[in-house]
């Protein structure tokens, strides 16, 4: 027996008020005055005996009434269906339903979804008088919804329909935890949980990774697993992966997608579409074997600059949720570039580098000092630097800026390595070569995004092809070597606080070489424009579900203001306030759940960021767990796992509940007991007062 008030049962003291008033009513001695002794004789021993003997059971009845009204309102509860003596115990109800994408997948017992939500209805049909319910679809843990109890037989039949399966990335974990704490606030004896789900390996894996005790003896546990055969074959695009890594506008971009048969047979021909801003600009078919993932590389030149969104689909099949997935890159605008430069080098830099800048402004080196550098996206210096300016030009680095150096030919290279030492160049060495015996650039790093794809035709990773030959170079020691000469770094690149510049040994003038006329020049030059110029426009990737914040650094701001404008996969748009924080803005945009891509830009329709929102991959792969997997990994989280079992989904899901619920609560009955008791004790004490009077 089980009391639901056991605090009341403390009221069980008064039941000792009857028994000594009973003795303190022997103690009083009562003085009768008679006329003669001959009435004595007519007292009969018998008279006397059944007085005593009804002032006892006076007693035990008064006893048992405070007894039985005290067991009433302690609400006793026995593990039994006693209808006729009892009422049905009030039951708290909490419903688990996976609502994760892989339970929208058909079988042999048709949409697995469907039937999960037929269940849960049935369940909540199935609640009485005084029980209560809360239904909690994983969704709603995701979004950190608050669930609660209901007794409302309608609103949580509505709460059941509207259900809809969700992108969300969701644990059954974390639903167990969030019931754990249902169930604590609950005053109902008789608790149960049901798990509507489809046994995915990773809500498996995720209950195994806890170690967290669960629920009580009193709360049963019930598993209801919606598997009927293994569902059709499935294709999953799982991650999508940029092969371009510097985008430019009418320039073709190569993205590679990983696809995945999560099934028992090989699929041939499977059509794959790749969008840009929702325009198919690239098809292509493959073949994926059963059991195994395969890549596919569709490349496209994008029309425009700004935020590309993009998105890989395939045909039907049995999940459709997992045929799309989503990604972006940015094509940044034209840079604004200012030159501070002299002599020759001038007119071979302006040749080579005026075409791939928005806005070109070239200033001659004693110009330097009246240059102010925030107002250039990029600043390219081939005039001798002095401390002074380094010092400034380090500044602006630092802060964000990027650079594009080279040494002055004009001034001596020991000179030199004093200023540039300032800008992280050291150790810097002078290199000289012979006209017979010039130096060479001997390798490059292609995989560096600005060399990634340019020396495509050469056999060799490291070749770098048409080399300048060198008579004179100003080689730095520091940073990472992108092109690699005979003593030394060629060009290197230099991170400098939030920002970095790209240092050349060799100046863009005849003197020290013949970089100027090889193709190298222009090509490393604008390359390195375009490497530079990228250096915010950078996107994130984010799994459904997941808290959206995004950092704009405060170079990227070309307009002032803490106003954000986020345009979301639809086209929607809404602006958010940002903070400032040291080194830009951060905007908040909370959990993002719809998949696709959210273009983040600023008030003036500056483009500044985006963030990719896609389904969990896992989701589509089907790796279903076995049910007594499932049995054996909840029955090591609960403190009681002898109250976990298996429902049969085929089966009628009611009778099964019925069955859970075998309980009785005793109050009515006791209540009954302490009525029938006073009622005995008043008709008895009349005939007591009676009796007492004639004797």
């Amino acid at each position: 027996m089980t009391f639901l008030n056991p605090l009341v049962l403390l009221g069980l003291i008064a039941s000792v008020i009857p028994v000594i008033l009973h003795l303190l009513n022997l103690r009083k001695l009562k003085t009768v005055d008679f006329s003669t002794l001959r009435f004595i004789k007519e007292l009969q021993k018998t008279s006397i005996r059944n007085l005593k003997t009804q002032q006892i059971i006076l007693l035990i009845l008064r006893t048992l009434i405070v007894i039985c009204c005290v067991m009433a309102f302690s609400r006793p509860t026995i593990e039994s269906s006693l209808p006729a003596i009892g009422s049905h115990a009030k039951t708290s109800i909490i419903v688990i339903l996976d609502n994760t994408l892989s339970m929208d997948i058909s079988d042999a017992g048709g949409n697995r979804f469907s039937k999960a939500k037929s269940i849960a209805s049935q369940i909540a049909s199935a609640m009485k008088e005084g029980d209560e319910l809360a239904f909690i679809p994983l969704s709603s843990i995701a979004s950190q919804r608050k669930r609660s109890f209901s007794r409302n037989k309608e609103f949580i039949s509505k709460e059941i329909a509207s259900c809809l399966p969700n992108p969300a990335q969701s644990t059954i974990n974390d639903a167990l935890r969030a019931t754990q704490g249902l169930l604590d606030a609950s005053m109902n004896v008789h608790k149960e949980v049901y798990l509507i789900t489809d046994i995915q390996q990773s809500q498996l894996s995720s209950i195994l990774s806890d170690s967290v005790k669960l629920f009580d003896e009193k709360t049963g546990v019930f598993i209801i697993p919606m598997q009927n055969g293994k569902p059709a074959d499935n294709i999953t695009i799982d991650t999508l992966i940029m092969l371009t890594s510097m985008f430019e506008k009418d320039k073709a971009a190569e993205i590679q997608a990983r696809l995945t048969n999560s099934g028992e047979n090989d699929i041939s021909g499977i059509i794959v579409s790749m969008f840009f801003n929702d325009v198919r600009v690239a098809q292509q078919s493959i073949d994926v074997k059963a059991g195994n993932t395969n890549t596919i590389t569709l490349s496209a030149p994008p029309k425009k600059s700004g935020i590309i969104r993009v998105s890989f689909t395939i045909e039907a099949d049995a999940l459709d949720h997992d045929n799309k997935r989503h990604a972006a890159f940015i094509i940044p605008p034209s840079p604004i570039v200012g030159a501070i430069s002299s002599g020759t080098s001038s007119e071979f830099l302006k040749l080579a580098s005026s075409a791939s800048a928005g806005s070109y402004a070239m200033y001659a080196g004693e110009q330097s000092g009246t240059v102010n550098y925030e107002e250039h996206d990029i600043v390219i210096f081939t005039s001798g630097l002095n401390r002074n300016e380094a010092q400034r030009l380090d500044a602006y680095i630092q802060s964000g800026g990027t650079a594009l150096i080279f040494p002055n030919e004009s001034q001596d290279p020991k000179e030199q390595i004093s200023s540039l030492t300032l800008l992280g160049l050291a150790p810097l060495q002078v290199q000289e070569f012979s006209e017979k015996s010039p130096g060479l650039c001997i390798s490059v790093d292609r995989q560096h995004p600005v060399f990634r794809g340019v020396f495509k035709g050469l056999e060799m990773e490291t070749t770098l092809g048409d080399s300048p030959k060198i008579k004179r170079a100003l080689i730095s020691g520091g940073g990472q070597s992108l092109i690699q000469m005979q003593g030394g770094s060629f060009f290197t690149e230099i991170r400098r606080g939030e920002g970095k510049l790209l240092y050349c040994a060799v100046p863009p003038s005849p003197e020290w070489s013949t970089f100027p006329y090889t193709g190298l020049m222009p090509t490393l030059i604008h390359r390195s424009l375009q490497y530079l110029s990228a250096k915010e426009m950078l996107t994130s990737e984010l799994i459904s579900g997941d808290d959206a914040i995004a950092l704009i650094p405060a170079k990227s701001m070309k307009s002032p203001g803490q106003i954000i404008r986020v345009s979301d996969p639809t086209g929607i748009e809404s602006q958010v306030q940002g903070l400032t924080v040291p080194g830009g803005i951060s905007v908040h945009i909370g959990r993002l759940f719809k998949p696709g891509v959210y273009a983040i830009s600023s008030k003036d329709n500056e483009s500044l960021t985006a963030i990719t929102v896609n389904i969990p991959g896992e989701e589509g792969h089907l790796q279903c767990a076995s049910e007594t997997d499932l049995l054996s990994g909840l029955q090591k989280r609960l403190n009681a796992p002898n109250t976990v079992r298996i429902l049969d989904a085929s089966g009628r899901i009611g009778d099964s509940v019925a069955k859970a619920r075998i309980g009785t609560e005793l109050w009515r009955f006791f209540l009954i007991l302490a009525l029938i008791c006073a009622l005995a004790e008043m008709i008895l004490a009349r005939r007591v007062s009676t009796s007492s009077a004639e004797t």
